[in-house]
């Protein structure tokens, strides 16, 4: 009876690290419904590195309630200090042009991270590196009435600089800095740009 107990606390120790582990990824946050109702709750998308994963679908967790919601089903999400909102996008619209169709019912929905919102918004598209097993993604830029995303860097090669000088000609003083480099930080160019359409 006495090895009977001990080997039960003997597996019993062995599961509690598998247990915590996964919980970890569990953040406190909320969900976002259609009918934009805000679930409190604990929230899980992805599989930390290293070997990041990013779930199609989150978990929310109340109590001791999951449940799993894709981009379709909900208008945003927040784990930890991370806002998602779901949009339409389609990356085979304008190919090599830097833009991508948000127009719904083309494409799909997709969860996207809220860097900076405004007028003019940025938004990183997150995705799995094949290679590190790291969660990489395409930094987006998109004004309120328009229809597409606007890609922000080219990977290694940073600010698509020629692409940007187009899509920010409304603001010569702006488009002058990124091409001579004085603006690098993507987050600052939007800063400065929202400033700028609050005073026109």
């Amino acid at each position: 009876m006495k090895n009977i107990k001990q080997r039960h606390l003997f597996y019993l120790f062995l599961m509690i690290p598998f247990f915590f582990l996964g919980q970890k990824d569990f953040q406190s946050g909320y969900v976002v419904t259609k009918e934009n109702d805000t679930l409190i709750g604990l929230v899980r998308d992805r599989k930390e590195p290293p070997f990041g994963k990013l779930y199609k679908k989150i978990i929310f967790k109340k109590g001791r309630k999951k449940k799993k919601f894709g981009p379709e089903e909900i208008n945003a999400y927040k784990r930890g200090d991370n806002h998602f909102e779901s949009l339409w996008i389609q990356d085979n619209t304008y190919p090599f042009q830097g833009k991508y169709l948000s127009k719904p019912n083309y494409g799909s929905k997709e969860f996207l991270k809220v860097i900076e919102k405004g007028y003019l918004s940025y938004y990183h598209w997150e995705f799995e590196d094949s290679e590190s097993d790291y969660i990489d993604a395409i930094g987006l830029y998109k004004r309120e009435e328009e229809d597409s995303f606007a890609r922000v860097s080219q990977g290694i090669f940073g600010l698509k600089k020629k692409y940007l000088a187009k899509y920010f000609r409304d603001y010569p003083d702006l488009v002058s800095k990124i091409e001579y480099g004085e603006l690098k930080d993507p987050v600052e160019i939007v800063k400065i740009y929202n400033l700028w359409k609050e005073r026109d």
